[in-house]
């Protein structure tokens, strides 16, 4: 048994000593304000204040907050700074997707309780901790001189043509109020845990999975045969995305099964325990390997290439102007895949509902996953529900589905209690669509007084 005092509220909590405060502080007290992007002590998001100075609650143990007092996004009003910091990021526009606001503010709070009147340069060193990927940082940071300045408290205007206006939902983003996809989650949820390819490339065959759930207490195992139709994708007639893999993975990280449980049973199995025999193949590593036809991906598509098509300008003058040309360069670009890395990961939850699917997810595209979910399920898209949670950042990343049709096939078979999802940092990096990788020769010739000829 814990005790600890959070924002002014004596509390005892019966966890063990070495859980995470975060975890505590959203699982047990309900205060999902604190938020988790990594879960590693990188982002900043989870910083909360723990007798008096600034701590990553994600890797600082329960255990060490014993008799501690803490504050956390939802306690800071309580205080006439922190109320002042929550209302500057409001009007001046600090917040936008609102998933790091919370760490921003804890740690603008630390801050100016240690030095009132701080540079700009002292700002930008205490906020290096906590990672933003919408803002650029900048409006954060006159949000916290305007504070240091102590120039007052800043009023929503009066509704003249031109004026500035805040945001809609900023206020929800600067309390803690907001939810986001793991924020909502049920009580009584199912957990769902995807098992993912530790190898690049590899066949695979599953033993008696039945029997290793029912031995370790799992309520069921996902696979491919669990899944009315096992393909999407954002194209409209490509759909070769499968939910679970089927007896080859093509890249590490693609999802073969799900175990759907007690959060702490399926959480807390080793991916190597599970019955699966592999034999693992040659990848395919990049584009070059690809052009190679090393390895087929797709059968349907031999050579390796998804669409094919040219645009050729004065095909005449091209062939001959580098012989024509008082200038010519050729350069060759290469660029490897971006990873999007919102701060918030992949989350939501589902339930079923009679004959009809609802599902809480963080999205950019709440029709398109409908639309993806149906032909999954093979059930009309008016019988699914895609309820958006707040995103946490996304950049196109969350235009393509994740956690929802796991979720949607796990809630249908189960539909006595919702079933939940979040992934971990790791997860998302690794399985995740990213920006496209590119490979890009081009020429440019021009004649004496730098007319382009091709």
């Amino acid at each position: 048994m814990i005790a600890l005092t959070v924002n002014g509220v004596r509390q005892q909590v019966n966890v063990r000593p070495s859980q995470r405060l975060a975890d505590v502080l959203r699982d047990t007290l309900q205060l999902t304000g604190t938020k988790i992007g990594c879960n590693a002590g990188d982002c900043g998001a989870c910083t909360v204040q723990l007798d008096g100075r600034a701590v990553c609650a994600c890797i600082t143990a329960i255990g060490q907050a014993q008799s501690c007092e803490v504050r956390t996004v939802e306690g800071l009003a309580e205080t006439a700074l922190g109320a002042a910091l929550q209302n500057a990021f409001q009007q001046l526009g600090a917040a936008q997707c609102g998933i790091c606001t919370p760490g921003m503010l804890m740690t603008a709070y630390d801050l100016l309780l240690r030095i009132p009147h701080p540079s700009r340069l002292e700002i930008s060193d205490a906020l290096g901790g906590v990672l933003c990927r919408c803002t650029g940082y900048q409006k954060i940071i006159e949000a916290i001189e305007h504070c240091a300045r102590g120039d007052g408290t800043l009023h929503e205007g009066l509704g003249y043509i031109g004026e500035r206006l805040p945001k809609t939902d900023g206020a929800r983003k600067t309390n803690g109020k907001e939810i986001f996809g793991a924020d909502g989650v049920p009580t009584n949820a199912r957990w769902l845990r995807l098992i993912r390819s530790p190898h690049h490339h590899a066949q695979f065959v599953f033993g008696d999975l039945h029997a290793f759930a029912a031995n370790n207490g799992i309520s069921t195992i996902l696979t491919a045969a669990d899944v009315p139709s096992n393909g999407y994708g954002i194209y409209p007639t490509i759909k070769d995305q499968p939910v679970f893999a089927v007896g080859e993975v093509k890249f590490r990280g693609e999802a073969m099964c799900a175990l759907v449980g007690e959060r702490d049973i399926v959480e807390a199995i080793d991916p190597q325990a599970l019955p699966i025999t592999w034999t693992v193949l040659q990848p395919v590593m990049g584009l070059r390997d690809s052009e190679l036809a090393v390895h087929c991906v797709h059968k349907s598509k031999p050579d390796n290439i998804l669409i094919d098509g040219s645009v050729i300008k004065s095909a005449e003058i091209a062939k001959d102007s580098e012989s024509k040309a008082a200038a010519h360069v050729a350069l060759r670009v290469q660029t490897k895949f971006v990873e999007h890395a919102y701060i918030e990961p992949e989350a939501g939850w589902a339930q079923r509902v009679g004959d009809r699917l609802e599902i809480h997810v963080t999205t950019q595209t709440p029709y398109m996953d409908r639309d993806e979910v149906a032909v999954v399920m093979r059930i009309p898209p008016t019988d699914i529900r895609i309820v958006p949670t707040a995103c946490g950042g996304g950049f196109g990343g969350k235009l393509d589905m994740s956690v929802q049709p796991a979720l949607a096939v796990a809630a249908w078979l189960l539909p006595d209690r919702p079933v939940a999802c979040v992934y971990s940092r790791t997860e998302s990096m690794a399985s995740t669509t990213k920006r496209h990788p590119a490979d890009i020769t081009f020429a440019l010739s021009a004649d004496a007084t730098g007319k382009l000829l091709a």
